[in-house]
C-alpha cells in the first residue's frame, strides 16, 4: 500500500504491499544424495482414497487418504521386504536416474492411486543442516531417520519455483517442496512413500540450496518481491482473480518502450505492460489474456486495451498471434511494447502483434499488472525506456473502479452462490434461483444445492426472497419460459428417454406441474437418435411471432475414442459434436424434425458434406429482423463459431469463425435495438457487442477479471443486459455471486451500477 521504494526506483503496489526481498546463498550442504534406493511395492490403487480437498481449487488441489500403510516409522534399517496393508513386497534395487525415480516405468505402468516406499542411506561426515528439495507426480511422504518431514498428501504436487498448478501438465521439478533436517555425523535412513497420479508416477529429489527454499515459498505470498539480485519481480497471490498492479510512479513518459520476460504457470489468467498510466484505474494495457480453453487450441492471444476506471477493461485491438506457441508453466515469454505519439505496436516472442492509434491518455506512469485465478505471474529483465516528461503528483489510492455488485450478499448459508435461469415475466419482474453449493468440493451433483428463489422488481438493482429450498431436484435444468399468464414454462430435452418434456409453475418456479411429453414431428431416428449418440439442450430463443427455437448439442460418443487427444480434456464425455436445431409453434407442445446447423458445402443450402465437429455450447438469439444468430464454443478451435438462419431456424449458413474465441456456457442475448451481445469466459469475463446483426463484432470488453463464467444473461430493460455470475466456478471456498447492469450501445458497453 502506498508508495514503495525499491533501489533509485519508487513503485505504487496497488492495492498491496512488498518491496526488495533479498536471497540467501545459492550453495548446498557438502553433502552427497543418495543414488542407490531400495523400492517396495506397488499397492493397488484401492490401498488409497482421494478427494477435492476442502479448502483449494477443486479442479487442481485433491487430498488423498491412505487406506493402508507401512509402519515406516522409528525405522532405524531398510529392511528386505515390507508389508503394505495385506501384502508383502521384497525390496527391488534401483539407482536414481540423475534425480529421477519413474515408478511408472519401473513397475510396467500404473493407476492413479498406487502406492510405493522408497528408502535410501545418507552417509553425512560432520553434522550439517541440509535442505532436502523433492517433487512428486503427485503425492508424497518423508521420515528422516523415522521422524516425519514432509507431507503433500493434503495439495499434491502443489507448491515450488516454478509451481506445477494442473495435473494435465504435470510437470515435476526436484525443488517443488524444499525441508530442512540438521543431521549428525554418520548415517542417516531417508523414507518416502509416493502415490501416483492421473498421468504418471515419478518422483524427482536432491540436495536444494537456501535460496531454492526460499524461490520454493514465494509463489504463495501475499506480498510483492523484487529480487533485484534476479532482476526478478514475484506478484503477491492475493486470491482467486483478485488483480495485482505495480506502477512505476517516479518515470512519467510519453514515447516509451518496454521490455521483459514473462511466465504464467498456469493456462488460464492475464498479464502484461501499464503505460501512460493517469492513475491506477485509468491507463493502458498491453496483455495476453489466456484461458484453458486457447491453451487446448494452441493458441495465443495478445491486446491492446484501455482501462476508464470503471471496472471494465476495452481492448482497442486483439490479435491471435501467429508462430507463438501457447505454452505455460515453466516456458518464459517475451513481451514488448513500442508507444510513438498516439501509436501503439506491440510484440510476443518477437512476433509483431496487434498495433492501433488512441489519443485518450497522454504521457503517464508505467508498470505491470495481471491476474490469475490459482497462481500469478513471474517476471524477469524488464527494461523501461522513454522520454521522461513532467508530472503532476502521483494519485494514490486503488482507482481500478467495480463495475460489479452483490445482489444476494444476505443469504444463508453462505458456501458458494451461483445463479440459475434468469425469467422476465409480463409484469416485469424478474424472478432468478441461486443455488447455494452445500456439502464442500466433494458436492458438485445438482442435489447437493439449497435453492434460494429470488425476485427484482426493479430491473435487478435490489432483489428479495420469495422462497427457499433445503434441495433442489431437476427442475433447474432445461430453459425456463415465462408465458403471456405468467405462468413459467420448463423445457427440457432427455436423451435417455428421447422426447422433450414440459411442466409449468404458477408460483414462478418453486412447485411444478406433473410432466407431459412433447410431440416429435418428423423422423428423429434418422440421424439424432443413432446408436452412441449423445443429444443436449444447449441453446434457446424465442422469435417475435412466439415461435421457439431450440438447439440440441447432438454428438458422437466414440469419437473420443477414435481420435487420440482430441475434444477437451476436461470434459471427456461430451464427444466433439454438431448443433442442429428444432422448432416450437405451439409453445413446446409439438416440435420439428431437427436440422444441421452448419451447411458445410460447396454450395449454399445444399447438404453438409464434413459437418464440422467441434461445437459444443452453443447460444441463440432472435433478432428483430427476424434473423436468428447462433455462437458456438469450440472444442479446439481459437474461435467461436458463428451461423444464422434467415428462414426461422429451418435452414442454416455455413459455420464461419467469429472474430474472437469464448467458453464457460456463453450467453447471446438480442437486444431491443437489434444490438447483440455475448458474455463468455475470456478475455476475463469477457463481453463482445455487434449492432449490425453480428455481421461486425468490436473487439471485446474485459467486465471482470474472473475466468469462469457460467452465468446466465438477459435483457432487463432495452438494451440493458443483466449479467449474473459467480466470481468463481468449482472452489470450494466460499464466495457470493455477482451481477452487472450494462447499457449496450455501438460505442461499447456502458456500466450502470444499481443507480
Amino acid at each position: 500500500m502506498g508508495l514503495t521504494r525499491i533501489g533509485n526506483e519508487t513503485w505504487n503496489l496497488v492495492g498491496s504491499e512488498g518491496g526488495e526481498t533479498l536471497l540467501p546463498p545459492d550453495a548446498k550442504a557438502d553433502v552427497d544424495f543418495p543414488t542407490h534406493w531400495r523400492v517396495f511395492g506397488p499397492a493397488g490403487a484401492d490401498t488409497t482414497s482421494n478427494q477435492w480437498s476442502g479448502t483449494q481449487d477443486y479442479m487442481y488441489h485433491r487430498e488423498i487418504t491412505q487406506l493402508v500403510s507401512a509402519e515406516v516409522e522409528g525405522l532405524s534399517e531398510i529392511p528386505q521386504s515390507l508389508t503394505i496393508g495385506d501384502e508383502t513386497f521384497d525390496g527391488r534395487d534401483v539407482e536414481l536416474a540423475g534425480d529421477t525415480l519413474d515408478f511408472r516405468a519401473l513397475f510396467g505402468g500404473h493407476e492413479e492411486g498406487q502406492q510405493a516406499y522408497a528408502m535410501a542411506e545418507m552417509d553425512v561426515e560432520r553434522e550439517t543442516e541440509v535442505v532436502f528439495g523433492a517433487g512428486c507426480q503427485w503425492w508424497m511422504q518423508w521420515w528422516i531417520d523415522g521422524e516425519a518431514v514432509c507431507d503433500t498428501l493434503a495439495t499434491g504436487n502443489q507448491s515450488g519455483y516454478p509451481n506445477k498448478p494442473t495435473l494435465a501438465m504435470c510437470r515435476v521439478g526436484p525443488t517443488d517442496h524444499c525441508f530442512r533436517r540438521r543431521l549428525t555425523a554418520g548415517k542417516h535412513l531417508l523414507v518416502v512413500r509416493t502415490i501416483g497420479g492421473q498421468v504418471g508416477w515419478v518422483l524427482r529429489a536432491g540436495i536444494a540450496s537456501p535460496r531454492d527454499e526460499m524461490l520454493n515459498a514465494l509463489p504463495r505470498s501475499n506480498r510483492w518481491h523484487f529480487l533485484t539480485e534476479l532482476n526478478d519481480i514475484r506478484p503477491p497471490d492475493p486470491g482467486y482473480w483478485a488483480p495485482t498492479m505495480a506502477i512505476r510512479t517516479d518515470l512519467c513518459l510519453g514515447d516509451v518502450t518496454m521490455e521483459c520476460e514473462y511466465q504464467r504457470p498456469e493456462s488460464r489468467g492475464n498479464f502484461g505492460f501499464v503505460f501512460g498510466a493517469q492513475d491506477s484505474g485509468r491507463y493502458y494495457w498491453a496483455q495476453t489474456p489466456a484461458s484453458a480453453q486457447l491453451w487446448r487450441a494452441r493458441a495465443m492471444y495478445a491486446a491492446i486495451s484501455m482501462a476508464d476506471g470503471s471496472g471494465h477493461i476495452r481492448s482497442l485491438k486483439m490479435q491471435l498471434m501467429p508462430n507463438v506457441p501457447a505454452n505455460c508453466g515453466p516456458f518464459w515469454h517475451t513481451m514488448k511494447v513500442e508507444r510513438r505519439g498516439s501509436s501503439i505496436q506491440m510484440w510476443v516472442d518477437g512476433v509483431k502483434g496487434p498495433s492501433t492509434t488512441d489519443d485518450t491518455y497522454g504521457a503517464g506512469r508505467v508498470g505491470i499488472a495481471g491476474f490469475s485465478g490459482n497462481l500469478n505471474y513471474f517476471v524477469r529483465n524488464l527494461k523501461i525506456n522513454g522520454r521522461s516528461v513532467e508530472a503532476p503528483p502521483w494519485p494514490e489510492g486503488d482507482r481500478r473502479g467495480q463495475a460489479w455488485y452483490e445482489p444476494v450478499a444476505d443469504l444463508e448459508p453462505l458456501e458458494g452462490q451461483h445463479p440459475w435461469q434468469m425469467v422476465k415475466l409480463s409484469d416485469g419482474e424478474i424472478i432468478m434461483p441461486v443455488g447455494i453449493r452445500m456439502g464442500g468440493a466433494t458436492a458438485r451433483a445438482i442435489e447437493s444445492y439449497a435453492i434460494s428463489f429470488c425476485s427484482s422488481q426493479d430491473a435487478g438493482c435490489t432483489w428479495s426472497q420469495y422462497a427457499f429450498q433445503e434441495h433442489a431436484d431437476q427442475m433447474l435444468n432445461g430453459q425456463w419460459l415465462a408465458l403471456e399468464s405468467g405462468v413459467i414454462r420448463r423445457l427440457a430435452f432427455e436423451n435417455g428417454r428421447r422426447q422433450f418434456t414440459l411442466r409449468d409453475s404458477s408460483d414462478k418456479g418453486v412447485t411444478w406441474s406433473e410432466e407431459k411429453a412433447s410431440k416429435l414431428l418428423g423422423d428423429w431416428n434418422r440421424d439424432m437418435f443413432r446408436e452412441k449418440t449423445r443429444n443436449d439442450l444447449t441453446g434457446f430463443t424465442r422469435q417475435a411471432d412466439g415461435t421457439l427455437v431450440a438447439v440440441i448439442g447432438h454428438s458422437h460418443e466414440g469419437i473420443m475414442q477414435m481420435v487420440p487427444n482430441s475434444g477437451q480434456s476436461s470434459w471427456p464425455l461430451s464427444g466433439m459434436g454438431q448443433p442442429h436445431c428444432t422448432r416450437s409453434e405451439d409453445l413446446g407442445l409439438t416440435w420439428s424434425e431437427p436440422v444441421p446447423m452448419d451447411y458445410a458445402s460447396l454450395y449454399y443450402g445444399d447438404g453438409p458434406e464434413a459437418a464440422c465437429g467441434d461445437f459444443t455450447e452453443s447460444p441463440v438469439a432472435a433478432l428483430t429482423s427476424g434473423r436468428i444468430v447462433a455462437l458456438s464454443r469450440p472444442f479446439r478451435s481459437p474461435f467461436m463459431w458463428q451461423t444464422h438462419s434467415d428462414d426461422g431456424g429451418r435452414s442454416w449458413r455455413t459455420a464461419c469463425y467469429a472474430p474472437f474465441s469464448g467458453a464457460g456456457g456463453p450467453q447471446l442475448i438480442a437486444t431491443r435495438s437489434g444490438y447483440l451481445a455475448v458474455v463468455k469466459r475470456w478475455p476475463g469475463l469477457g463481453l463482445n457487442i455487434s449492432v449490425d446483426g453480428g455481421v461486425n463484432w468490436d473487439e471485446g470488453t474485459m467486465i471482470d477479471y474472473s475466468t469462469s463464467f457460467n452465468g446466465r444473461a438477459l435483457e432487463s430493460e432495452p438494451d440493458v443486459l443483466l449479467v449474473a455470475y459467480g466470481p468463481g466456478m468449482g472452489e470450494t471456498r466460499a464466495f457470493r455471486m455477482r451481477m452487472q447492469r450494462i447499457r449496450i450501445t455501438p460505442q461499447g458497453p456502458v456500466p450502470l451500477g444499481t443507480a
